[in-house]
């Protein structure tokens, strides 16, 4: 069977590399990318390519920030076309980063084109049941168009090792773009309230982003001796520091997106067995119970998390349990053999026996 892959990120992210490997191995395989390194080169040089590369295939395979491509090569073809959703575009820039409104042009040209992707697609991936609800509910698609994949990672450089601690006292870590799903303006006041209350508890914050400026101001205003900062790094080097912290954050924002979604760091988290603290949401609860394999908050308040902090601090025993657990639940339900399983089962061993 001849399949095609193509996507408008870069193909060296961890998803895309996750997807173009599975169909490697599974068919005989054919792609259509751009190494460049921003979407204005890579799109043109795609869409100079795609037509000639869609020749004579069996399916199709559109990867990450592809919703424009499912609609301009579903007119071409009446072949399958599988479609790794992983994000609505328009609730991220409407909603979540508020880079314009809804009913501007801009608003409704994304929800057309987002709209469009999932009703031409054959197959839609994404990775939790409360974003599957949520797509259907907004834009009227069938649940039996969507298969639920777990988040796949770089599991060659993101692994359990270990490591010399990174800070004698308990140090609480934050991976991330500092975008708005995070709350990071929430850990930096939790911050404060754990420095007022004196306790030996460091906070290490990893990446750059759109609130990082904001994070850094209220560092300066409060005066916090307790947070850190580092800009982005190789998996390579950020694995030692997942390794290296006692537990990692997840986000802390509410909203629909907040809802719907897993986030890579929590698969890195239960990946390297480190307990991860996040937002309780319909999508981390389908997976995840509290003090079992992931601690929750109820509320997104720096007071609540602050409390939350400081009760795992003093509870040790309970902190390297979860983490063990976490562990194993990554083995079980979050690894990227699992993924590999649900696609062969609910999508590409079908296929196969479509076209037999």
């Amino acid at each position: 069977m001849k399949i095609l892959f193509t996507c408008a990120d870069k193909p060296s992210i961890s998803r895309n590399r996750f997807h173009r490997s599975t169909l490697k191995e599974k068919f005989e395989y054919t792609e259509c990318i751009s190494k460049g390194k921003s979407y204005v080169s890579r799109i043109p040089s795609i869409l100079a390519r795609l037509p000639f590369k869609m020749i004579g295939k069996d399916a199709y395979f559109v990867s990450y920030m592809g919703h424009f491509l499912v609609v301009l090569m579903r007119p071409f073809t009446k072949k399958p076309i599988i479609f790794d959703f992983y994000l609505s575009i328009y609730d991220m820039m409407c909603n979540d980063r508020k880079v314009y409104a809804p009913h501007s042009i801009l608003g409704k040209m994304t929800y057309w084109i987002e709209k469009k992707s999932l009703e031409k697609a054959d197959y839609i991936i994404v990775d939790t049941q409360a974003l599957i609800k949520s797509l259907s509910d907004m834009y009227g698609i069938s649940v039996d168009k969507f298969v639920r994949v777990p988040l796949t990672i770089n599991e060659d450089n993101i692994f359990k090792k270990e490591v010399k601690p990174y800070k004698e006292n308990f140090t609480v870590l934050y991976v991330g773009s500092y975008i708005p799903l995070h709350g990071t303006e929430v850990i930096v006041e939790a911050a404060r309230i754990l420095q007022e209350k004196g306790e030996n508890i460091s906070i290490l914050m990893i990446g750059k982003g759109p609130d990082y400026d904001k994070c850094q101001a209220l560092v300066q205003k409060y005066d916090l001796k307790n947070i850190e900062f580092k800009g982005f790094m190789p998996l390579e080097e950020l694995n030692y520091y997942y390794n290296a912290t006692d537990i990692n954050l997840g986000l802390f924002n509410e909203g629909e997106r907040a809802n719907a979604v897993v986030l890579n760091k929590t698969n890195d988290s239960f990946r390297v067995g480190k307990p991860h603290l996040t937002l309780k949401t319909d999508a981390m609860s389908e997976a995840f119970v509290d003090n079992e394999d992931i601690f929750y908050v109820k509320d997104i308040l720096p007071q609540t998390l602050a409390e939350r902090i400081i009760t795992l601090k003093n509870n040790p025993t309970l902190v390297n349990a979860v983490g063990a657990a976490a562990l194993k639940s990554y083995d079980t339900k979050l690894s990227n053999a699992r993924a590999v399983q649900i696609l062969n089962e609910n999508i590409f061993d079908t296929l196969e026996i479509k076209r037999k």
